[in-house]
């Protein structure tokens, strides 16, 4: 029987019943205990983790900010919240937090980790690089209650692969499974050490690490087809095209609305001969394309059943060898550590929802005087027998400056918004209205608007991209300005990494980047 009076009791019964899983009821207990003694910071910070493993957040915060108030040097209750805002999404609160606890007791290894993972959301690879080291440094052994040894070597070839070290960061994946094998398969390690090999040319290297992520998981995990897709395409690197299709068969009885797979085994057919097999996928692409809203990708589906027609074999061969300007392949990321939880975003970021109800809501955002425009500009390709892959680069002078502004491609921005997380690439800048879709390299070049091609940027941000007086180096992904901005309020930007997507296949293209800095000519 618990003394009605006794704080102390409550909070005693309070542990015992988190020992349980008995969250509710640890918050009763804590709530009883702040009843005896509203002053109670320590009771306050224990109740926010109990209302943290019920998800209520908003509670949780309240919590500490009450704990906060009765003791301002409470470090672990800064930490908590800076967990809290991580869990929503708000990095920067998050990071603030948790060097403020940092700043209270420079030994606390979970405040590093924990500001490593704000720092790796804004973009701040190498800081975030030096934080997980450092909670390495100070974890006494494997374990250090919200994290171990793998998970932190994990995130550190995260942060090393965005930042374009996929050898460090190989060595890195390979230092988690080293160290903790039995537990990598929550962090997906082997599909993040695969997706390095691939960028590095590996393709055999990172089709057995993709079997192997797949090894942990039933066939019908949504987590598979995402590694599926990734095998499938290593394999059509190295033109096994029938594994290729074998793969791209597996993702697609696991999630069937994702169009890009059906491009992917399209023009993998196409390659083994099967081309009534090839115009079907395509065809089935370009139906979830258009329902998706994607007006781009379902031409681009359109012009490649367009060039199947072509009689000429060796034509047919020529123009196929043109469409990876258009087609991504990269492989995909999976979400690491606390973000593992959530599904592969990349599954649901071009089609949500492909029922008529849903496809109408999208279609009304699109501009319909510009979808007339493009219409009329078709008919006069279609009556010139340009509908192909070659003879689009010669009717590139016919693509009017109005259908390449860039507010004129409300598919193309909110790829972008939902791959930078409604965030600008550059500032962090996350006031919808004034966040624009910049091509690296212009679509009056390219026709190309997969989100490989785009930045995220804020309005003013953006022009100054266009004037070629912001640049992004393709190797290290720093933001330059150039040396006239570096002398205005601009150039506290200078030499910032970029904040990139967690979708590797939406990773700015090293090869679009090296085009921007050639125009850049003040760039070194």
């Amino acid at each position: 029987m618990v003394n009605l009076n006794d704080a102390n009791a409550y909070k005693e019964r309070a542990s015992v019943r988190n020992l349980l899983n008995d969250y509710q009821g640890a918050v009763e207990d804590y709530t009883q205990a702040i009843r005896i003694n509203p002053n109670d910071d320590i009771a306050y910070c224990m109740r926010g983790h109990e209302r943290r493993n019920l998800k209520d957040y908003k509670g949780a915060i309240e919590d500490c900010n009450k704990a906060i108030e009765l003791d301002p040097n409470y470090d672990s209750a800064y930490y908590l919240r800076a967990e809290l805002h991580y869990q929503q999404s708000n990095y920067q609160a998050a990071f603030e937090d948790s060097d403020r606890s940092i700043q209270l007791d420079p030994d606390y290894p979970s405040a590093y980790y924990q500001r490593g993972q704000a720092r790796s959301e804004l973009g701040d690879y190498e800081g975030a690089i030096k934080d997980y080291e450092q909670a390495i440094q100070l974890t006494p052994s494997n374990f250090c209650g919200y994290y171990n040894w793998a998970e932190l070597y994990s995130d550190i070839g995260y942060a090393r692969a965005n930042s374009g070290d996929y050898q460090g960061a190989i060595e890195d994946y390979n230092k988690a499974i080293q160290t903790d094998n039995s537990m990598i398969r929550y962090f997906g390690v082997y599909n993040n050490r695969g997706n390095a090999r691939y960028n590095l040319g590996d393709y055999e290297g990172a089709i057995e690490d993709y079997s192997k992520e797949i090894s942990f998981y039933q066939n019908d995990d949504y987590n598979n087809a995402v590694y599926y897709i990734n095998r499938g395409n290593a394999y059509n690197d190295l033109r096994n095209y029938q594994k290729a299709i074998e793969d791209y068969n597996h993702a697609i009885k696991i999630a069937d609305k994702y169009p890009d797979v059906y491009e992917y085994r399209g023009l993998a057919r196409y390659q083994v001969g099967d081309k009534l097999g090839a115009i079907e996928d395509l065809e089935k692409a370009a139906d979830l394309y258009q329902h998706g809203g994607f007006v781009e990708y379902y031409q681009e589906a359109l012009n490649l059943i367009q060039s199947f027609n072509v009689t000429d074999k060796d034509a047919i061969i020529e123009d196929i060898q043109e469409i990876p300007e258009t087609v991504n392949d990269s492989p995909t990321e999976v979400e690491t550590t606390n973000k593992s939880a959530a599904n592969p975003p990349i599954l649901n970021n071009r089609v949500e929802d492909t029922n008529k109800e849903n496809s109408q809501g999208i279609s009304e955002k699109i501009n319909h005087n510009q979808l007339a425009e493009i219409k009329e500009l078709t008919a006069v390709i279609e009556a010139d027998g340009f509908f192909n892959p070659k003879s689009i680069k010669q009717a590139r002078e016919r693509i009017t400056i109005s259908i390449a502004r860039r507010q004129g491609q409300p598919q193309f921005r909110q790829s972008l918004l939902e791959a930078y997380n409604y965030r600008c690439a550059i500032t962090g800048c996350d006031a919808q209205e004034a966040l624009e879709a910049a091509h690296i390299i212009p679509y009056s070049e390219t026709e190309n608007n997969h989100p490989s091609n785009g930045l995220l940027l804020r309005a003013d941000i953006h022009t100054l991209f266009d004037l070629n007086l912001i640049t992004i180096n393709p190797e290290t992904m720093q933001v330059r300005f150039a040396p006239s901005l570096r002398r205005t309020s601009y150039g506290e930007m200078d030499g910032k990494y970029l904040q990139v997507p967690k979708i590797s296949s939406y990773l700015p293209k090293k090869d679009a980047l090296k085009w921007r800095c050639v125009q850049c000519e003040w760039f070194q």
